[in-house]
């Protein structure tokens, strides 16, 4: 079996490696990953990506917006789902929030504990964790429907299909798995990565399994969907029909003392890959080419851990909010918050 030496914060990359480079997509690999701190230097983000639009939200209006913890696009407006459980509707040509919904409680439209939003072409979908419930909008925030998933112990994040639902299912057993896929009212389809055993792990690989990313479904050039199973750092291809496995991680005795550092976001565009991760507090990253080259490393630019970066088809969503704009070039503007286009050169 092939092995490959690389940096730490490689830890997502063969999504682009054994994908991009048009190999066997039912290999499998594994790789010995290595711990590698980017010193000082500041990630050259210009270099490699370029700017698209920025908007200021201005806080002027009467909506009030939070930390952004999920995002949504569409051509005329970004949906932004906060840690208030606000949805933001904002124009994307003003930068004004034209409409927001927050609507917790338990009546019939309420929903509880918010995790994640998507959406395709005529729907944005809201997925609530506390209920294990799903509800349908239009893109005026107008309530339209909703369905249940109670059979999903721990729904933690989804994305539409063509014909439904995959959802991550954060709390895998022996009879439903990690990745369940469903039809367009929820009802169970398949279930991908049943937990066989419990798993025996020592300190220094529970650290290395303790990975946070809300970047865990994405789409590849043949249309498929790649998913990340963030419990065990392994990629998974789906086909439609089939879940296989493309990649492994397994640490090696270099990851002692390591415990500081952790994947927190990861982008796959135009068969690139960009890994977002925290190292000494700082957040940090690392962009690799399809053939699992590393182009450039470094912190990122701005002083926050929130990680507020997000993808929308081949684009990534920088969110900064006015604590965070006080350490850049919009000082002293009156805004709440500012969003930021990004596409790989």
């Amino acid at each position: 079996m092939k092995r490959t030496v690389i940096p730490f914060l490689l830890l997502s990359l063969l999504m682009s490696v054994m994908i991009g480079c048009g190999g066997n997509k039912n290999a499998v690999d594994e790789v010995v990953v290595r711990y590698q701190d980017p010193g000082e230097s500041v990630f050259p983000s210009s270099d490699y990506f370029q700017l698209e639009n920025k908007l200021d939200i201005s806080d002027q209006g009467d909506y009030f917006l939070s930390d952004v913890s999920g995002v949504f696009l569409t051509d005329d407006y970004a949906f932004l789902l906060d840690s208030r459980q606000a949805i933001s509707k904002v124009d994307l040509k003003t930068g004004e929030i034209v409409k927001q919904l927050y609507q917790v409680g338990n009546g019939p439209q309420d929903y509880l504990r918010a995790v994640n939003i998507t959406g395709d072409k005529e729907h944005l979908y809201l997925l609530d964790h506390m209920t294990k419930r799903v509800h349908v909008y239009d893109f005026d925030l107008k309530h339209q429907d909703r369905f249940d998933v109670e059979y999903i112990p721990s729904p933690s994040s989804f994305v539409k299909l063509k014909d439904g639902f995959m959802f991550l299912n954060s709390a895998e057993d022996t009879k439903l798995g990690a990745f369940v896929v469903t039809d367009n009212r929820g009802v169970k389809k398949a279930s991908f990565l049943e937990l066989k055993e419990e798993p025996v792990y020592n300190d220094d690989e529970m650290a290395f399994r303790v990975v946070y990313t809300d970047n865990c479904f994405f789409t590849n050039a043949d249309g498929n969907m790649l998913c990340y199973y963030p419990n065990a750092n392994e990629i998974y291809l789906y086909d439609g029909k089939t879940l296989s496995k493309q990649f492994s991680i397994k640490p090696d005795d270099n990851l002692v003392g390591t415990r500081g550092v952790n994947i927190r976001k990861v982008f796959y565009m135009n068969g690139k890959t960009l890994v977002g991760y925290m190292c000494d507090y700082k957040p940090s990253f690392g962009w690799f080419d399809k053939d699992g080259n590393l182009l450039a490393k470094g912190h990122g630019q701005y002083i926050t851990q929130r990680f507020q970066i997000y993808q929308s088809g081949d684009k990534v969503v920088l969110v900064l909010m006015a604590q965070d704009l006080l350490e850049t070039e919009a000082a002293g503007k009156s805004v709440q918050a500012q969003i930021s286009f990004y596409r790989p050169k």
